[in-house]
């Protein structure tokens, strides 16, 4: 059995009581370790009480994968209601902030960069907007709602530059495993600390030469089992329960000005998710994330009848590299829930 990284403090967000609607067979073609929490609020409820819940493991950890960049568009708002951010701000894409994958036009706007990010999980996108708003700021919105088993600290290029093996003193080549135990278990102090020196070496390398690197971590020096428990422990991890807190949060009750709050909608309505849902609804707003044994799905849905709902899917340990070809079975397990919770099929 492995670890759970993150130590627990308190007080910490407790499973909320709600009727328990037992969850549908986790389908056969999904073989790794499954984390589910879709909950339903009646219309009305302004607080984290869900009526009826299904649930699978909703307080183990798993790595959030791409799912965290919902919590970046968020704060980058949150912080243009401060004045703190100009939405106007413009970006040039470098060696120091590229990361892998595609990555958007020089000069792009703060808006348009939220839009890569969120509906095509644009990496670099997403590593200029939280070094932008600071690596701290995404952790102190998980503390001030209780997610203990919640961190928001690395942006994409810093994460795999430790598991390529590229990470310096912190994180040795052949020591990733008791490395990134060390850096999930410490305190909130010095794993910012750490992550902060983590991501002074990732802003130093060439995407190219990252990307070479990172082949001989899922080359086989690892164990699918070994390989989670390095993503659980250096990704921005969470639990089903936490980020579906998260999530209520963020579209409910987020402080956010009208206008702004309009933005993350409208924005957080691109990601992905709508195509594969089953069920009416007058409003979606989600994220997938996926790595190589890694996969995630997270939404938030408003009912023609007023009630809403949140649905959180985490898996880990998955024996495959292209998790994403996951996506139909794992949609198959969130619509049936929200079946099982009264949403209307389409």
């Amino acid at each position: 059995m492995l670890e759970q990284p993150l130590p627990v403090e308190r007080p910490c967000l407790e499973l909320p009581e709600a009727e328990e609607v037992a969850p549908p067979a986790v389908p056969p073609a999904i073989r790794g370790r499954v984390g589910l929490y879709v909950a339903r609020f009646e219309p009305g409820e302004s607080e984290f009480r869900p009526s009826r819940v299904v649930q699978i493991a909703p307080e183990d950890v798993f790595p959030l994968a791409s799912n965290y960049k919902t919590a970046v568009w968020l704060e980058v708002l949150r912080q243009a209601d401060e004045g703190s951010l100009d939405l106007a701000e413009r970006f040039v894409v470098t060696q120091a902030n590229q990361s892998l994958g595609d990555y958007p036009y020089d000069n792009t706007p703060v808006l348009g960069l939220g839009y890569r990010m969120i509906e095509w999980s644009d990496n670099t996108a997403t590593d200029i907007l939280h070094r932008r708003v600071g690596l701290a700021s995404l952790q102190a919105l998980a503390d001030g709602l209780k997610l203990c088993k919640t961190r928001l600290l690395l942006p994409t290029k810093a994460w795999w530059t430790a598991e390529s093996g590229l990470g310096g003193p912190d994180f040795p080549r052949y020591k990733l495993i008791s490395s990134s135990q060390r850096f999930a278990q410490a305190s909130p102090e010095e794993r910012l600390q750490i992550a902060r020196r983590l991501d002074t070496v990732a802003q130093s390398l060439h995407p190219d030469r990252l990307g070479r690197a990172l082949k001989t971590f899922y080359g086989g020096s690892y164990t699918w089992e070994q390989m989670a428990q390095i993503d659980r422990n250096l990704q921005n991890a969470s639990t089903p329960l936490e980020w579906a807190r998260f999530l209520w949060w963020a579209f409910t009750h987020s402080g956010l000005s009208p206008q702004n709050d309009q933005r993350f909608r409208e924005v957080m309505a691109k990601g992905y998710g709508s195509r594969r849902l089953r069920v009416r609804y007058s409003y979606f707003g989600g994220k997938s994330g996926n790595t190589a044994g890694v996969l995630g799905f997270s939404g938030y849905l408003e009912a023609p009848d007023g009630s809403r709902y949140v649905y959180v899917f985490l898996c880990d340990t998955i024996p495959e590299v292209n998790t994403f070809s996951l996506a139909r079975p794992a949609f198959g397990l969130i619509n049936e829930s929200l079946l099982r919770l009264g949403m209307k099929a389409r």
